[in-house]
């Protein structure tokens, strides 16, 4: 069982997994809907993972002097917020876009999420915390897929890609209530 202090970046981590595989799907259904080629999708999906890699590099090029569970809380609610609105893109370009920008947030929320849960993780139990995020992830992902595929063509595209932003967001909700009760009382 993960510590304590592990599961705001296990919230996190399974918010992102859900969000992500929604996009896959929502990005083909939004092609249909909108008659684009099909054979476009994997530019959209090029474009997350080209962000994700620029967020991943400039994340990693900043010294940054907010905590790590502080920044965690921020690209989750930066990944949400973009997924959420990017449904909401007049043409497949105009996602292509979103999805870049969506990507920027993913790499740096999934490396403080590990982060977190290596600091958080007693001496002999670091690779087990590291464990807990990938698990985390892939089932995210999973069920996300899953919950995504029953509800293209139930819901409007939009709802879809704002439920789906709105995984990421319940994760960084799950970070900002712990940080909450962890801080000190107002004298």
């Amino acid at each position: 069982m993960p510590s304590e202090g592990c599961r705001p970046p296990l919230a996190v981590a399974t918010g992102a997994g859900l969000a992500l595989s929604a996009v896959d799907l929502l990005a083909m259904a939004f092609a249909a809907q909108h008659s684009y080629d099909p054979d476009l999708v994997p530019w959209v999906l090029g474009a997350l993972s080209a962000g994700s890699a620029v967020g991943g590099l400039v994340n990693g090029a900043v010294r940054w002097r907010a905590p790590a569970r502080a920044r965690l809380c921020r690209f989750a609610v930066g990944l949400g917020l973009v997924i959420a609105v990017a449904g909401l893109a007049p043409g497949l370009w105009t996602l292509t876009a979103a999805m870049a920008c969506a990507g920027a947030f993913i790499a740096p929320a999934l490396t403080t999420a590990s982060l977190l849960a290596d600091e958080s993780a007693a001496e002999g139990a670091r690779t087990q915390a590291g464990a807990w995020i990938n698990t985390a992830v892939n089932a995210g992902s999973s069920g996300g897929a899953m919950v995504t595929g029953l509800l293209i063509g139930r819901l409007p595209l939009e709802v879809c890609f704002a439920l789906a932003g709105g995984t990421a967001l319940v994760g960084a909700v799950g970070t900002l209530g712990r940080r909450l009760r962890d801080a000190p009382a107002a004298p």
